[in-house]
């Protein structure tokens, strides 16, 4: 009888110290329409996930904001992040990241007023490990940005030259 209650304990004892795995989660992401200070952004700015984890941007006012990767902003073998414009307040897009890596996006129609933000996904990535957009994928980027700005308007600016977008430096 002593056995047998030695025994239970030790597997009652080896269960309460188990770690149980968690699962994915739910991340929010604000979409700040900052009247009073002339403000657009993002908050948090960065985000730092696991795979598996979704990540959700809510618009918090009646402004139109989307969510939009840079074309060298995401890592290779993983798709650009491209939401529908949130108009109305509440609205919400939601993305589930898969693969590691730094994902670094902004907001089409507010990327001159410096809307812009990062989600890490288990950790940042490598220069190297970063998408090289094609000839065409720049196209369309271009023909997106142009939905708001002439050419002459805004550049696009390349990893590495663009200033304070929560890009880690390496």
């Amino acid at each position: 009888m002593f056995k047998a209650l030695t025994a239970s304990v030790v597997v009652l004892l080896s269960l309460s110290q188990t770690t149980r795995a968690e699962g994915p989660k739910n991340h929010v992401v604000e979409v700040v329409s900052d009247y009073d200070n002339l403000r657009m952004a993002f908050r948090p700015k960065r985000l730092t996930v696991q795979p598996g984890d979704t990540v959700t941007w809510v618009n918090l006012a009646a402004e139109e904001h989307n969510v939009f990767s840079y074309p060298d902003g995401y890592p290779k073998g993983s798709k650009p992040m491209l939401s529908p414009y949130m108009q109305r307040k509440d609205e919400k897009w939601s993305h589930t990241f898969t693969a590691k890596g730094t994902y670094e996006y902004h907001c089409i129609p507010h990327l001159p007023m410096g809307m812009h933000g990062e989600v890490v996904v288990g950790r940042s990535s490598e220069t190297a490990e970063f998408h090289e957009p094609n000839a065409t994928q720049m196209k369309q980027y271009a023909a997106k940005l142009r939905e708001y700005f002439d050419d002459e308007d805004f550049k696009y600016k390349p990893r590495g030259t663009r200033k304070n977008n929560g890009a880690s430096s390496k």
